[in-house]
């Protein structure tokens, strides 16, 4: 490759890392097949297709990229990870990239973070106005166990990122335990594991607690081990965040007690349980109104919502003619009450806890999600599509 072609791929990869972050795009897929380089942005949680790449380029733009993240070029046969940064419009922003060997060739990810914290608040997660009271409520508490639920890229680490910048004060100490740290906070200790050096959840997490912290960040309850810590560290006087995987809020006093976790030690520390999903917001610009049709009107009859207009986004310049821009949150809030905590002694079954969490007042995340249906601000397809 003489030196105008290299310039060439330079620039085209260039080109792409800027459409990506024009497009708010939080991953770039690159795939070669027999004939082109297929490229794809994860927009908004849904894959995008870009125009394709000439698949005499795939080479070139592979070890571009590999050459920026510090990834041996001679290895084609295993998969690397690397990493690395740019500076856009005085945001740092962190480009994590995976190469994983395929039938022709190198597929390559790239994970977009923007470390910036400037857009990290309570108040654009889209909680309505009963749940954001409770939830404040819960996460300012001075000791308590509190976590957050739910599949892959549903925002659960943003979400406690929010309650983060939202406690932050000159006079709380507050130390995380992440994998990776995915936004900056400004005054908040991070914290890093890295397995290869020997600093693990369950090692860093020990350390954590004698930098003397009042509130904790756990990135995730994997196993037992990882919950008991995060247990004794909020009997004893701390207040302890972090996620943890499950369905619903209901199921992860479930989770719990299927890690081993005796249900006196849930009780004693578990506060409440915070369950979400992520929604592609219909965009402002281009949101227009509509009579449902026989099948939709079918779905709306089904789950009991009384109208007759449903929105949808047109497509524009703004949405790059999708009809959505950005996402909202859809939430279900568990708060462990008193009668809650007598069930949980028993080692109940799932379903006594939904009905006694029901009758607690929790509002579901299809409930939450229908509200936001007649608000207009999702489709009732985004509702079918992340909540079940």
């Amino acid at each position: 490759m003489n030196r105008s072609e290299g310039n060439a791929v330079v620039k085209l990869v260039d080109n792409l890392i800027a459409s990506a972050l024009e497009h708010g795009a939080s991953d770039i897929h690159l795939e070669p097949e027999r004939d082109k380089l297929r490229v794809r942005f994860r927009v908004d949680g849904i894959l995008c297709t870009q125009d394709d790449i000439d698949v005499s380029l795939a080479n070139q733009v592979a070890s571009r990229i590999k050459i920026l993240s510090n990834i041996d070029v001679a290895k084609k046969r295993v998969p690397q990870d690397g990493k690395f940064q740019i500076h856009s419009d005085d945001s740092l922003i962190d480009f994590r990239v995976s190469t994983f060997p395929g039938l022709y060739g190198e597929n390559i990810v790239i994970r977009i973070l923007d470390r910036g914290a400037h857009s990290i608040s309570l108040g654009h997660l889209g909680f309505s106005p009963r749940i954001r009271s409770s939830f404040e409520n819960l996460i300012r508490r001075s000791q308590g166990f509190f976590l957050v639920s739910g599949p892959t890229g549903s925002g659960k680490t943003t979400t406690l990122y929010a309650a983060l910048s939202d406690l932050n004060s000159p006079d709380v100490n507050i130390i995380t335990l992440e994998d990776p740290v995915e936004y900056d906070i400004k005054g908040v200790t991070q914290g890093q594991i890295n397995p290869a050096a020997g600093f693990t959840f369950e090692k860093g997490m020990r350390a954590l607690l004698r930098q003397d912290p009042d509130i904790v960040m756990l990135g995730e309850i994997r196993d037992k081990q990882t919950a008991q810590i995060a247990i004794e560290a909020a009997l004893t006087g701390h207040l302890v965040f972090s996620t943890v995987h499950a369905n619903n809020a209901s199921s992860v006093v479930m989770r719990l007690m299927d890690m081993g976790i005796e249900p006196f030690l849930i009780n004693a520390a578990l506060t409440g349980v915070l369950a979400q999903r992520l929604a592609r917001r219909i965009c402002d610009d281009c949101k227009v109104e509509y009579k449902p049709n026989e099948q939709e009107r079918a779905i709306l009859d089904a789950l009991h919502i009384a109208t007759n207009v449903l929105y949808r986004g047109a497509g524009c310049a703004t949405c790059h003619n999708h009809g959505y821009k950005g996402r909202i949150g859809i939430f279900e809030l568990l708060t462990i009450s008193n009668e809650l905590r007598s069930l949980i002694i028993e080692c109940p079954a799932y379903e006594a806890i939904e009905t006694q969490a029901r009758t607690d007042g929790m509002r579901t995340l299809m409930e939450d999600g229908v509200q936001k249906v007649q608000d207009g601000l999702i489709t009732l397809q985004e509702l079918a599509r992340v909540v079940s």
